[in-house]
């Protein structure tokens, strides 16, 4: 993806695909902010209650972090104190760079896109109740007994994709395993639990 079009996508209301058909999207960094705001709650007490404004704080570290990303690159790109952060990405969009810096660039502006896109749509995950960690044995976690294993097994909200392109991480110990040779265990187990 070019820098150009990186920029559109993080700074710009865009085209994107919705549910199967195209629809317009604000621009990246609009829906995190927004995220970032949270809500506002009148709350009770009527009319002379104050607005309440909620704050997502971890939209927030998210925010702060591809800001500093993005500045850092663009100040050791251009040897200049950087300005706010759509304008840091706008410019770096514009101008033409060296190969090096080029692919610099659009790494990061690469990398803030996906965090972003991760945080606002995180992955749909299949949870493996009941079936153990080869790794470290535990089929739960923590004092809540949450469920350690999942795979990220959903092309999108609706269609699978293939076996061999599925991944399955222990939230216990955080082992990743990838690949139809690595995970023919949880193959396994899922028709185990379905016959």
């Amino acid at each position: 993806m070019t820098l150009r079009s990186l920029a559109q996508e993080l700074t710009e209301p865009h085209l994107t695909m919705i549910g199967g058909q195209i629809g317009k999207v604000p621009g990246l960094l609009t829906e995190l902010r927004e995220a970032v705001s949270g809500s506002s709650d009148t709350g009770a007490g009527g009319a002379s209650s104050k607005a309440r404004i909620l704050v997502d704080a971890s939209a927030l570290d998210l925010l702060n972090n591809i800001t500093d990303e993005v500045r850092i690159a663009y100040t050791n790109r251009y040897q200049d104190a950087a300005p706010i952060l759509e304008k840091c990405i706008i410019r770096i969009s514009q101008d033409a760079h060296e190969p090096d810096w080029e692919t610099t660039l659009e790494a990061t502006l690469n990398w803030a896109k996906g965090q972003i896109e991760t945080y606002l749509r995180p992955k749909k995950l299949r949870r493996l109740d009941g079936v153990t960690c080869p790794a470290c044995g535990q089929a739960t976690y923590s004092e809540d007994r949450l469920t350690a294993l999942y795979v990220d097994c959903w092309a999108d909200n609706e269609n699978l994709k293939p076996h061999q392109e599925w991944s399955v991480e222990c939230k216990a110990c955080e082992a990743h395993w990838t690949g139809t040779n690595e995970i023919k265990w949880v193959l396994v187990a899922l028709t185990a639990r379905t016959c």
